[in-house]
């Protein structure tokens, strides 16, 4: 009997000592006794085995990273972005291409051991771009509208304030201007604001107060199919 078994068998029975019995018969008492014993027993087992999973919980936990190793990822990251961002901005790549130029400059860069990571989210994108993250050493493909149609959007957005378009008008002309890029069937929805630019904000919602209307954003579901917005009363 180990240790433990002997000193279990020790406290049940202090325990089994320290609880009364009512006047009964010698059959009684043995029965009530044995239920005592396993009431107990369980006890025991739940109070063992609760102690042992939270003991295992507090082992798995991690220790906090290092702080020198957080800034090298960090660093990293910063390299990884520098280096492929005029490199996906200059081309509308399909995700097969930008994972293999990703892989090039990830191994130019020294930076062999991180993995490139295609999991589909840029398959019905226009382009597909994408996003380091240092903390893992992976790159994700993602979504990316191109660079002209970007840079068309953003004057398209300045001039927001320039003129008072109806609805009707805004969704036009940003159809147009995205079929105009090559974006076959765009999908257009008409939102209320969902941000701002800082430094003409209160113009911004002021125009749209007035009941003008005009482009807003864009964003893109799981499989990197984009919908743009227009924002209006």
């Amino acid at each position: 009997m180990i240790d433990f078994d002997a000193t279990l068998q020790r406290r049940l029975a202090r325990l089994d000592a320290a609880i009364p019995e009512m006047a009964a018969s010698h059959v009684e008492r043995v029965a009530r006794r044995r239920d005592r014993r396993r009431q107990i027993v369980l006890l025991l087992a739940a109070t063992v085995a609760l102690l042992g999973i939270t003991a295992i919980g507090t082992m798995a936990t991690p220790p906090p990273p290092d702080p020198a190793v957080v800034a090298k990822h960090e660093a990293d990251e910063e390299r990884v972005r520098a280096d492929l961002g005029p490199l996906v901005s200059a081309a509308c790549l399909s995700p097969d291409q930008a994972v293999a130029l990703v892989r090039e400059r990830l191994d130019a860069l020294g930076l062999s051991d991180w993995t490139v990571r295609n999991d589909g989210r840029a398959a019905a994108a226009p382009c597909a771009g994408a996003a380091p993250a240092g903390d893992i050493q992976e790159v994700l493909i993602m979504p990316n509208m191109g660079l002209p149609v970007s840079m068309a959007l953003a004057a398209m957005r300045a001039g927001f304030l320039s003129t008072c378009l109806d609805r009707y008008d805004a969704v036009e002309q940003l159809r147009s201007t995205l079929k105009g890029l090559g974006i076959v069937d765009p999908k257009i929805e008409v939102t209320a604001i969902r941000s701002v630019p800082i430094d003409h904000a209160d113009a911004y919602v002021q125009h749209v107060k007035d009941g003008c209307y005009g482009y807003g954003d864009a964003q893109f579901d799981q499989t990197g199919r984009y919908t743009w917005s227009i924002y209006g009363p």
